[in-house]
Formats: structure tokens, C-alpha cells, sequence
């Protein structure tokens, strides 16, 4: 899991993410990222669309498991909402991973170098 400070827990951050954040697309994922002072969030959505609560709980846990291990190649000063797409549950866990180390590039909070 992710720990406590690096994760989006309140409605009006991932308010701010939607709103005041700017959105990058792929086939299963739309990721949002605003700017912010120091450290870096994340929060996962994971709508009814996907499937029932068994389904969502699973494309959740790949989804942070991902970003886990995305974490040492990714800058500071940034909060990041990350929404699975109606059919994120067909992708594996390494389309999911895939997809979402090419959000952050294009988001450009992805550093060459693992050094946090």
C-alpha cells in the first residue's frame, strides 16, 4: 500500500485534480495531474462501468500496485488521479503498467533515473 502521505484521501483533492489538474488519456486509463507545492499524491477511481465490486477491487489493487513501482522514477510536486476506463478490467497488470508509466511521461513527472 501507499503510504498515508503520498495518497489523496479528501472529495475536494480529487476535486481540485478534475478541475484545476490536466488530463492525459490512454485505452484504459485517464490520469489527471496538478501541480502543488512539495511531495506527491495519488488517488485510483475505479467506477461501476468497470464491474462489480470484485472486479473494481482487483483493477484498484493492480492499479497501486503499478504505481508502487512506478514511484522511484517520479518526481516531486504533484497530486495525480488516476481513473480506470470502462475496460481496464481486460488489460493485465503489465498493459496497466505500461499505460501508466506512459501517462507520466507525458505528464512529465517521469525522471530517467531511479533516484526519488
Amino acid at each position: 500500500m501507499l503510504p498515508r502521505h503520498e495518497r489523496l484521501r479528501r472529495r475536494k483533492d480529487f476535486l481540485a485534480c478534475y478541475n484545476e489538474g490536466r488530463a492525459y488519456a490512454q485505452a484504459h486509463l485517464v490520469m489527471y495531474v496538478r501541480p502543488q507545492a512539495s511531495g506527491r499524491r495519488f488517488g485510483f477511481v475505479v467506477g461501476k462501468k468497470v464491474g462489480q465490486a470484485v472486479v473494481r477491487n482487483r483493477v484498484k489493487r493492480r492499479l497501486r500496485a503499478a504505481c508502487r513501482q512506478c514511484l522511484p522514477y517520479l518526481k516531486n510536486g504533484f497530486d495525480a488521479v488516476i481513473v480506470a476506463r470502462k475496460n481496464a478490467n481486460e488489460a493485465d497488470y503489465h498493459q496497466l503498467l505500461q499505460e501508466m508509466q506512459s501517462l507520466f511521461q507525458s505528464a512529465r513527472v517521469w525522471q530517467a533515473s531511479g533516484e526519488g
